[in-house]
This record gives C-alpha cells, sequence and structure tokens, in this order.
C-alpha cells in the first residue's frame, strides 16, 4: 500500500494505491489517525489507484469519518472504480460518504462547505 498526501487549500488528499486489507489496514488507520491528529479536518480520499478494499478497509473508513464528525470535519471520496464503487453501495456506505468522479469535484464541494 503506497500512501500519497496533497494539500489543497484547507483539504488534505489521501491517495491509496493497491490494497486496503486486513495486512494494509492497520498502517493505513495509524497514518490516518496522525493526519487528523495534525488538525487536517476535511479530507479526501483518492480512490484512483486503489485495486482493492476490504471490511477491513471499510472499518478504517468508517471510522475515520466518525473522528471527523466529532470534530465538525467533512470526507469525501473521489475515483472509484467500479469495483470499489460496488463494495461501497454493497456495504451501505453511499448514504455516509459523499462520493464524486474526480478529486478535483470532491477538493471543490469540501472548500465550498467551509466558506
Amino acid at each position: 500500500m503506497e500512501i500519497k498526501e496533497e494539500k489543497r487549500g484547507e483539504v488534505k488528499i489521501i491517495g491509496l494505491r493497491g490494497r486496503l486489507d486486513v495486512e494494509t489496514s492497520p498502517s493505513v488507520e495509524k497514518r490516518l489517525m496522525n493526519v487528523m491528529d495534525q488538525g487536517e479536518r476535511r479530507l479526501v480520499f483518492d480512490f484512483s489507484e486503489l485495486t482493492y478494499i476490504s471490511s477491513s478497509g471499510l472499518r478504517v473508513l468508517i471510522g475515520v469519518a466518525r473522528n471527523l464528525h466529532q470534530t465538525n470535519g467533512k470526507v469525501a471520496l473521489a475515483a472509484l472504480s467500479d469495483y470499489v464503487h460496488e463494495i461501497i453501495k454493497i456495504a451501505g456506505f453511499t448514504n455516509i460518504f459523499s462520493i464524486y468522479p474526480t478529486c478535483d469535484e470532491a477538493v471543490a464541494h469540501l472548500q465550498s462547505d467551509s466558506r
């Protein structure tokens, strides 16, 4: 699992490349908690290079969403492959997360929410 971070205005983009599964979830979760501990409250997950997500990965996403909700933060998902989008949909997470076709659209949405 490779994690890329980029900052655009008030929004932190987290790009995940590879598989978010039982083996990679702990390290990804730790990295995301560090990002939030540094005060980031608006996150976009760029899933354009995420090839697989398991229930462990879904648990990490819910943990981030819960943490951000408690601090009036926002999270969005962007650029999901058909496979990852289907898993998110089956899990019922389309009601929890805002999902956008591109990172640019997700960032624009979160930035407009901060004004």
